[in-house]
């Protein structure tokens, strides 16, 4: 049975919502995400008055329950401005503040025009950084120079002074270009104090600028020794490395990405945003909005939504996947209840880099190097 879209969810059970911006002033050279450059006006409020619309219909399904978390990504939300990107906000909020409401900005896109949305809509904002090294910055593409980028940093520590809300920052390791990721992370965390920080390994993604530049990336050793050398660098400093690329001061994790992580249900609108659907009916339906402004802006509520159903054993392996890359870890009774099969207690003992604990396949952080390899193993078992 196909269901419309905003008929797919269990709104007994809590909803989080994912809303993706897909305009930006230019678009990074490593970037797959599904981004516009260079829009006009139009495009944004063409885009902004079917997400109110989207969200109104949502919002009245939930009845006067908040959203458990929010974020709005992109792209750079930024490129909205503060009255649309607030316009959204409050719709959002419309129910009650979610117990998390997370905004992307970029650092060249930041100013106080958007320092009223948090506190009373947004409590936390994401900060894609990415390096502290022109060079670095150069080779990524990325539209903010060093000046800019310490700028947008300087009034995100600003707005956090006044408002109280979590910063997050993003960084970019394993460039290959002799860049020294060490110093990255210092000259970030001694001069910019933050709650949260993402670090990620560059991956050329194909399509991209970058990918068709094919530079030379360090291979998975090197690659493994970065990482631990970074990973190390960021839990000296107060940092709990929670999920692969995430660490966090405690009580700070991100709320919102741990629901992806524990498989929970969230509905994401606007051009290219996914979503994952617990219907009553028992079925896990995965909906994809096609990535087009233009279609987004002139087509009916929820047109240009391709929905997938599920079967148990795709679901029980998105389960799997997703677990044990952080430190909540796999719910072994719901794997099992998902996919209708055990797991044999001889192949847990043997994963290096496991534990159960309390009913959970919990990694420590030699596990999350090897995440991927554990959910093939127990998948390999269906």
């Amino acid at each position: 049975m196909i269901l419309p879209f905003a008929d797919s969810f269990d709104y007994s059970q809590s909803l989080s919502l994912y809303i993706h911006v897909p305009f930006c002033i230019s678009k990074c050279s490593y970037c797959a995400f599904y981004s516009v450059p260079g829009c006009k006006e139009k495009d944004f409020d063409g885009f902004t008055e079917r997400l109110l619309k989207e969200i109104s219909v949502i919002n009245t399904k939930m009845g006067n329950h908040p959203y458990e978390t929010a974020f709005i990504g992109g792209g750079n939300p930024g490129c909205l401005g503060p009255v649309r990107l607030g316009r959204i906000a409050a719709a959002v909020c419309a129910n009650g503040r979610p117990s998390e409401f997370s905004v992307e900005m970029n650092p060249e896109s930041l100013d106080e025009s958007f320092f009223p949305l948090f506190g009373n809509r947004f409590t936390r904002l994401s900060m894609g950084v990415q390096s502290l090294d022109p060079a670095a910055l150069r080779f990524l593409g990325r539209n903010a120079d060093l000046q800019s980028t310490k700028r947008g940093l300087e009034l995100s520590q600003e707005l956090h002074a006044k408002t109280g809300c979590t910063l997050s920052y993003d960084l970019i390791t394993c460039l290959g270009i002799g860049h020294d990721e060490i110093s990255d992370v210092r000259a970030l965390v001694d001069s910019y104090p933050s709650e949260h920080i993402s670090v990620y390994a560059l991956t050329l993604e194909e399509g991209t600028p970058l990918y068709r530049r094919n530079p030379v990336l360090p291979d998975s050793d090197e690659q493994y020794r970065i990482l631990s050398s970074v990973w190390k660098e960021l839990e000296s400093r107060g940092f709990e490395h929670y999920e692969v690329s995430n660490f966090a001061k405690p009580g700070h994790r991100c709320l919102h990405n741990c629901r992806y992580w524990a498989y929970g249900q969230y509905a994401g609108l606007g051009p290219g945003a996914a979503s994952t659907a617990f219907s009553a009916d028992g079925k896990v339906r995965r909906f994809s909005f096609m990535p087009s402004v233009k279609d987004y802006a002139a087509g009916e509520l929820f047109s240009g939504c391709d929905c997938e159903i599920l079967s148990r054993t795709e679901a029980a392996e998105e389960l799997v996947f997703m677990g044990l890359r952080y430190k909540g870890g796999l719910d072994v009774s719901r794997f099992e209840d998902m996919s209708g099969k055990p797991i044999d207690s001889r192949l847990i003992r043997s994963l290096d880099g496991f534990a159960l604990r309390d009913g959970f396949l919990v990694p420590d952080d030699s596990g999350l190097m090897k995440a991927d390899g554990a959910a093939s193993a127990i998948i390999g078992e269906l």
